[in-house]
């Protein structure tokens, strides 16, 4: 499973040393760290991170001024905080809970209570969708996965051999590769698509070059009309209905298929 993405943005390096220690060993998580709220904007904006502990107190940008610049960015406008504070300051509450925030942590914090807070609150996200890869070639497979992992908030899965999809559960969207050597992409594909329990789940075929094209198509909340194959210059993926019918084109292969 992926590990999730914590990101400590706290200007006190012994603050940031302590809270990467205790949640890396007691979670499943990797944390990231930021001294000042321009250096965590950074990062929100190169990496997908799960959650954010921000510091109240910090000199120059302040958490409240650090929240307010996140909540105003499209980008990572969504990403779930939590508050770092030393005090119960009243209008500091106030305005920090008029950006959306109502979770803090009090400092100094003890591990166990660290721990469970921050466990409580991964807990409420929605679940990452899992996404199945499927190719003759492990170090491809893999490449992708990174790509994905880095840029989605997905598990990713690979597999080279069928049966291991075909045992599979839980999959919200299976890819198999254009341009497998030995296995046939086409047959595999409708081999999973006879199993009942695949019947609404997408399937894709594309290349390592597409991968993030397609999985952004996909969570795209707009459903896009599909080119004309002959417009199609590269291997990439449009949708019917979102999660549900996907229209995989592409010159690689040379087929339209339509699940």
């Amino acid at each position: 499973m992926r590990k999730k993405i914590i990101l400590v943005i706290d200007d006190d390096e012994m603050n940031l040393q302590i809270a990467q220690m205790i949640l890396e060993r007691k979670l499943p998580c990797k944390v990231l760290v930021a001294d000042n709220g321009v250096e965590g904007i950074d990062i929100l904006k190169s990496q997908q991170v799960n959650l954010v502990l921000l510091d109240v107190m910090m000199p120059d940008f302040d958490g409240v001024e650090t929240l307010q610049e996140i909540r105003n960015d499209e980008e990572i406008k969504d990403v779930p905080i939590m508050m770092l504070t030393a005090s119960g300051d009243v209008e500091t509450i106030k305005k920090v809970g008029a950006l959306g925030v109502k979770d803090y942590i009090k400092k100094p914090f003890l591990p166990a209570d660290l721990i469970e807070r921050v466990e409580k609150k991964l807990a409420e996200q929605v679940p990452a969708n899992r996404v199945f890869l499927f190719g003759d070639d492990e170090k491809i497979l893999q490449e992708m996965q990174t790509s994905i992992e880095e840029n989605f908030p997905h598990e990713v899965l690979i597999a080279t051999r069928a049966e291991e999809i075909l045992t599979a559960e839980g999959i919200d969207l299976i890819v198999a590769c254009a341009d497998m050597k030995f296995i046939d992409g086409v047959k595999i594909l409708s081999l999973v698509a006879s199993e009942e329990k695949f019947n609404s789940i997408p399937f894709a075929i594309t290349s390592p070059e597409k991968i993030l094209e397609l999985i952004e198509k996909i969570n795209a909340p707009e459903v896009e009309e599909p080119p004309e194959v002959e417009e199609v210059k590269e291997a990439i993926v449009v949708h019917e209905e979102k999660k549900k019918i996907v229209n995989v084109v592409t010159n690689l292969i040379g087929y339209e298929i339509k699940v």
